[in-house]
């Protein structure tokens, strides 16, 4: 009996230690972010005039980046210039980064010229990756007082496909002139960046 009891506890104090071992290194604990630009080359995204979707969401990307890689932080772009990458490419760059999480950046359309705001999208195939949109959210409506359109469930390729955390981020509406201005404006594009850096920094930190 008493060896019987000394398994008993043995087995549960090994069970806490599980616990604690896989809660310290929850999918929080990530060592890289791949930061995908979304459109590219031949693929011009939403566009209004000769104002591009690939090209603003190359430059959010660019900033990103730079911040990100300031604060000591691992990335990898899908793209880092103008040029096309299929959405298997861009979820396969995300699949070789290993312990990763994947931002999306996009710039929205809609034929209502008068939807306007910030929005993102998550991947429900990984269970971190709604945390990881809210605090995004949350991060970008603080910096940018834009209208709040929430955090959805998507199923983008880059994002159903994807086994890491990952979000798609939608900055501004180039079909509203509102969000249209805000978004040819660089601070604006700077703050964007900021945002998603804050929120990498906090999910990293609340693992």
């Amino acid at each position: 009996m008493m060896l019987q009891s000394r398994i008993r506890q043995i087995t549960q104090t090994l069970l806490a230690l599980s616990c604690a071992l896989q809660a310290a290194t929850s999918a929080a604990d990530f060592s890289r972010v791949v930061i995908d630009a979304g459109h590219g080359g031949h693929d011009r995204g939403a566009g209004f005039s000769h104002t591009y979707e690939k090209h603003l969401a190359l430059d959010v990307a660019r900033r990103l980046d730079l911040y990100l890689r300031s604060q000591g932080i691992n990335t990898t772009l899908t793209r880092d210039r103008d040029k096309f990458v299929s959405l298997s490419q861009r979820v396969a760059i995300s699949h070789a980064a290993g312990d990763a999480i994947f931002i999306s950046i996009h710039f929205n359309y809609a034929r209502r010229r008068s939807a306007l705001g910030i929005e993102t999208f998550y991947n429900a195939r990984n269970a971190n990756s709604r945390r990881l949109a809210q605090m995004v959210q949350s991060a970008a409506l603080y910096k940018t007082r834009s209208r709040n359109r929430g955090v959805k469930h998507a199923r983008f390729h880059v994002l159903s496909q994807n086994r890491q955390p990952a979000i798609l981020f939608e900055c501004a509406f180039l079909t509203n002139s509102s969000d249209r201005r805000r978004a040819l404006d660089p601070l604006y594009r700077q703050r964007i960046a900021e945002a998603l850096a804050m929120a990498v920094i906090k999910f990293r930190a609340s693992g």
